[in-house]
């Protein structure tokens, strides 16, 4: 049967808000053992309207031609749209229902003023003056229009730019339609009638030829408005457009039996063809239309996202799924880099119908190679760390750390031997202890970086700053202040003073670096080499490189002291030591740290880590040769006592500490005569001072 009779849609191009979804498909295919589409109370709302849109689609898959429909209008989606937007086009079919209802007032019923042509002209010229409107018809009821027990005169766009007219009434019972039985009985639920108050006054010719008004006439004019109308569901013109339509109906009225009642009805078919389907997600600011029913029902997958396609009308499929940002096409020489949604669909069908893995096993884009944001193939873009080169650096970074130890337990075992008992067990052992830690610097940027290991990494370096040149420079500062004394004045004690500005210099480091870690200001940065590669390091924040700054400036300090106490003589050459440890320290480690600032961007992650390695090791490893090397090499002589006995006896007495023999009167007279000598030979103001003190402090302990 010809659907023009049922196909009666709204017109107007896009579509609006949901309204609501009607589960199942009228004659839709089950997929699985699904036999009924129903909406049950139990189910949640989303997952019933989700549920129902893709059995809608399903069905509008499978009911694509005339080959595949059921003839006629039967083929039904218990869809249901928000048709707002189609209410200009809808509205047409209102102003022809009033129309043919003043035919009816005027006629007393009969509708004589009106004939078959007119009736056709109305419905041509309504899909003329609206653009998107398919078809309109005018149906009436039995024997109102000219008597005839059926009358349906349908006007439609064929589509090769030609209007197609006649009676489907001949071929087709409209009576029982959907579009014909909703309208009539949405009328008869109308609660009050809408009319208005008409003033009429007609003119006329009068006996002299003049034209003239008549007497003027009052009446109520019935009129019907677009909320008294009603949609149908979409519905498949079988037989006609062979397309997917929705219909618009407006009651026509007229006076039967001395009373208003309902006559026919006057439509307007809106082609659902020329709309594309959009199953992608909703945005925040997209634009609400009548199809927006179906979003949210395509089926691509994780790791892709769906992107809508235009001019593919109303079929399911009308998408792609384009890979996420960081995931990549498989094929990299295809055509079109996503997925078409044709074809997912397909196979989520199969999946669903008939068990096909097809779905499961294809239509996912590859997650792009670490560290790329974007990419069109596995090309890396993350450097590769070179293994071999760090596990060498590794190895030699823990034989510095085993010799560290080694040391330490040697100077434990050695801690009464006068060449160790002069420099300061305590202080040699915290020295020791702080290159173990120097060490743990490079243990930890040997993994690839993290917040963790990038926030140890600065305690273990700036501790063991603190550690290794504090107490070494502590001592230099004390010989320089003894070179000053020009009367007999007792100086603090070395052990008391050393210790007191290593823990006030360890104290505010520690505390420093509490308040660095709480702001969390130790995060992994990216870099890049000089080919573009990435890699992860660990970030110099303002704080870290403040400390750096401190540690430079307390350098330069012990660079000056160096240069005031490098020429005085002490026990085993303990100042000269410290000083030659600063110099090349201070050298070392700043040419060191500003080559390894000026080579990020440059570098790859391997040769950063060796520059890393080499600014902390090298003025360590130079730190213990030039410190420790001349006392083992001592000590491996068997030497107990300095050269000169008399600088070992004076210098001990003087340091506040007790050597391992306390001075004799012999020693005494000794110490008087190396003062005299020391007043002779030395030019410098600052040996003249130190001798002119040392004489008067042995004048009084005489």
């Amino acid at each position: 049967m010809p659907i023009w009779c049922t196909a009666i849609s709204t017109t107007a191009g896009h579509f609006a808000l949901i309204m609501g979804i009607m589960a199942g498909v009228n004659g839709a295919p089950r997929p699985r053992d699904r036999r009924d589409l129903n909406i049950t109370l139990d189910t949640p709302q989303f997952a019933v309207m989700r549920d129902a849109a893709e059995e809608a689609l399903q069905y509008v898959e499978n009911v694509r031609d005339a080959a595949t429909c059921d003839g006629g209008t039967g083929n039904i989606l218990n869809v249901l749209f928000d048709n707002t937007e189609w209410k200009p086009q809808a509205n047409a079919a209102v102003r022809l229902s009033n129309l043919l209802t003043k035919n009816f007032q005027i006629t007393n019923g009969t509708g004589g003023y009106v004939d078959d042509a007119l009736v056709f002209a109305m419905t041509r010229t309504t899909i003329e003056i609206e653009a998107l409107a398919f078809g309109s018809a005018v149906a009436f009821e039995p024997n109102l229009y000219r008597n005839m027990s059926k009358f349906c005169a349908y006007s439609f766009h064929t589509g090769n730019g030609t209007i197609k007219s006649h009676d489907i009434s001949v071929e087709y019972d409209y009576f029982p339609s959907e579009w014909y039985l909703g309208a009539k009985e949405k009328y008869r639920n109308l609660t009050r009638d809408k009319a208005d108050n008409i003033t009429q006054r007609l003119s006329e010719y009068d006996v002299n030829s003049t034209k003239v008004h008549k007497v003027p006439t009052n009446f109520m004019e019935p009129r019907m408005e677009y909320d008294d109308g009603f949609w149908t569901r979409p519905y498949f013109d079988c037989g006609g457009g062979n397309i997917w339509m929705i219909t618009f109906n407006s009651p026509i009225q007229a006076v039967i039996n001395g009373s208003l009642g309902f006559a026919g009805v006057a439509t307007v078919d809106v082609a659902l063809n020329i709309l594309d389907i959009d199953q992608c997600d909703a945005t925040e600011n997209g634009k609400k239309f009548a199809l927006n029913v179906f979003q949210g029902t395509h089926h691509c997958k994780p790791s892709t996202n769906c992107v809508p396609r235009a001019g593919f009308g109303f079929r399911r499929g009308t998408y792609y799924c384009e890979c996420r940002p960081g995931f990549y096409y498989p094929n990299a020489s295809a055509t079109v880099l996503a997925f078409p949604g044709f074809d997912v669909e397909n196979a989520y069908a199969d999946w669903i119908q008939h068990g096909s893995r097809d779905y499961l096993a294809s239509y996912d884009c590859n997650a792009c190679p670490e560290g790329c944001e974007t990419c069109v193939d596995a090309t890396p873009c993350m450097a590769e760390w070179d293994w071999a080169l760090r596990s060498i650096l590794l190895i030699i970074v823990v034989l510095i750390l085993v010799s560290a130890v080694f040391l330490l337990l040697f100077i434990h075992r050695h801690r009464r031997h006068p060449v160790l008992h002069e420099a300061g067990v305590l202080y040699l052992q915290i020295v020791c202890v702080g290159a173990v830690l120097a060490t743990g610097t490079d243990l930890a940027l040997f993994p690839k970086p993290s917040a963790a290991t990038c926030t140890s990494r600065l305690w273990f370096e700036h501790v063991a700053f603190v550690l290794i040149y504090v107490p070494l420079m502590l001592k230099n500062w004390r010989v320089s202040k003894q070179s000053l004394v020009r009367r007999a004045k007792k100086l603090q004690p070395q052990t008391a003073l050393v210790t007191r500005g290593l823990a006030l210099a360890l104290t505010v480091v520690v505390l420093y670096l509490a308040a660095w870690s709480a702001t969390g200001l130790s995060p992994v940065q990216m870099a890049r080499t000089g080919k573009g590669l990435k890699f992860y390091m660990c970030q110099d924040t303002w704080m870290s490189d403040g400390i750096t700054i401190a540690e430079g400036v307390f350098l330069l300090w012990g660079v000056y002291i160096s240069s005031k106490v490098h020429s005085v003589v002490t026990p085993y050459n303990e100042a000269k030591s410290i000083c030659w440890v600063v110099y090349i320290t201070f050298i070392l480690k700043h040419l060191l740290l500003v080559t390894r600032k000026f080579s990020i961007g440059r570098i790859s992650p391997d040769v950063l880590y060796l520059l890393y390695v080499l600014e902390l090791q090298v003025p360590a490893t130079c730190t213990f040769l030039v410190y420790f090397g001349p006392k083992l090499r001592l000590i491996r002589k068997g030497t107990v006592k300095p050269s000169n006995p008399d600088i070992y006896e004076l210098a001990t007495e003087e340091s506040g500490t007790s050597g391992p023999t306390s001075p004799s009167p012999a020693g005494r007279r000794r110490n008087q005569s190396f003062a005299a000598k020391l007043e002779h030979h030395h030019l410098t103001a600052g040996n003249r001072d130190l001798s002119h003190g040392l004489a008067m402090r042995q004048s009084i302990s005489q």
